[in-house]
């Protein structure tokens, strides 16, 4: 099987040029002490095979199979008549054993080095052979076919490293982009589904407002809609072009939970407050983005699922993080049957809040149990925003305490019984 010779190091096919040139000139400088006719054909055979050999070299990528058997054909006798001619030349020997093995890189190259051999060492047999005449060309041999064959072996090696590269780099593009998928995904369902469910919702109970001749009622929930609905456009513009949460843009975050919890009281009547404890400060804005859209999930879930009658937001200052509790006086639920059950279609609520915690190095804990009300904590450290997790740093492209909307809007219609998720 004919090989090309950019499969070899470049390193080594220049070495065999240089060997060359080296053992051509030392075997021309012998016809000095060579009778005329004797000096004229060696420099004649020796000159024949330079032109042949660095001629040809250039024509090996293009040439067939065919071309190169024939070029070798012709270094060959021309290499066993200078040897004939002149001792010497025997050294020549060297360079066609590269030669060989480059050209014709299968078990026909050993065959070619074995028959040079042979004919290097038979060459000798008028004379007589000596230790060095033998041992010189044999060990040669060996030594060739060593090298030839270590170097394709690290071509090899290196190809397959190259396509096992290849294969990480597009396996980590897949999952960046499942990622980002799942990162848009939680965005949407933060952001838009949770404004249309709030819509949704203020247009029903406008619509019960109506049919009991309450207008002014009805129309303050329209109007609410109509809110809703307008920054819902303005955080899909955001999402868009990749801005910042709008509620935190011009807010602190407790002024923008604040917010949030009077939008998700105004439409579900439960009593909601926040406070404040520690000594408040401006945070990393992916920071107070994730944490801002956890609260909103959790409170969203308490309108949706628990059937409670109040609720309490409580942010917490610490040195090295800082923690947002949601708390409620509703029906609670297991959190280990929640964790225990598998994730679906909308099934995304309390696992998006985790995730999203997790992104910035920060941790979600749930303490509930049926009857007794559920507590959601979520901390995150205050220098999460030195972290590399790519999700965690685009997660901050959406608005959270902008609109009413309800984090477990999309478990709605898996999950049966109240529970915060």
């Amino acid at each position: 099987m004919d090989t090309s010779l950019t499969t070899e190091s470049d390193a080594v096919r220049n070495g065999v040029h240089i060997l060359t040139a080296a053992l051509l000139v030392v075997a021309i400088f012998t016809s000095v002490n060579m009778p005329m006719g004797q000096a004229v054909s060696n420099l004649m055979l020796l000159s024949t095979f330079a032109i042949i050999y660095f001629g040809g070299w250039g024509f090996l990528d293009r040439w067939g199979a065919v071309p190169k058997l024939l070029w070798l054909t012709m270094l060959t006798v021309l290499w066993f008549a200078a040897m004939l001619n002149a001792p010497a030349a025997m050294y020549l020997v060297f360079s066609l054993y590269f030669l060989y093995l480059f050209v014709i890189d299968d078990w026909r190259g050993i065959i070619l080095v074995l028959f040079a051999t042979a004919l290097a060492i038979g060459v000798q047999l008028p004379t007589g052979l000596t230790f060095g005449g033998v041992m010189g060309p044999a060990v040669s041999g060996l030594v060739t076919v060593a090298i030839h064959y270590t170097f394709k072996a690290l071509a090899k090696v290196t190809q397959e490293l190259k396509v096992a590269q290849g294969k990480l780099a597009e396996s980590e593009h897949n999952a960046g982009v499942i990622a980002e998928r799942q990162r848009i995904a939680h965005e949407i369902h933060d952001t838009l589904a949770q404004g249309l469910s709030s819509i949704q919702m203020l247009l029903h109970a406008a619509d019960r407002d109506l049919d009991a001749g309450q207008a002014d009622k009805a129309r303050g929930r329209i109007e609410l809609a109509r809110k809703t609905a307008a920054e819902n456009l303005q955080e899909a513009r955001a999402m868009i072009a990749a801005l910042q949460p709008a509620a935190l843009a011009q807010t602190s975050l407790a002024q923008a939970l604040e917010r949030m919890t009077q939008n998700f009281a105004s439409t579900s009547g439960i009593d909601m407050d926040v406070e404040v404890e520690g000594q408040p400060r401006q945070l990393p804005m992916k920071v107070e983005a994730a944490l801002l859209r956890v609260a909103q999930g959790a409170v969203g879930n308490v309108v949706k699922h628990s059937g409670a009658s109040r609720a309490r937001v409580t942010v917490t200052y610490q040195p090295q993080q800082v923690r947002v509790d949601v708390v409620d006086n509703g029906a609670g639920f297991d959190p280990e049957a929640v964790r225990a059950r598998p994730a679906g279609l909308g099934h995304i609520g309390l696992s998006a809040m985790r995730r999203r915690a997790a992104e910035l190095g920060g941790q979600l804990e749930v303490e509930s149990h049926p009857g007794g009300g559920t507590a959601v904590m979520v901390s995150i450290p205050v220098d999460a925003a030195t972290g590399s997790n790519p999700a965690g740093a685009t997660a901050v492209s959406s608005r959270a305490g902008a609109t009413a909307q309800t984090e477990a809007e999309a478990e709605a219609e898996a999950e049966t019984e109240p529970e915060p998720r």
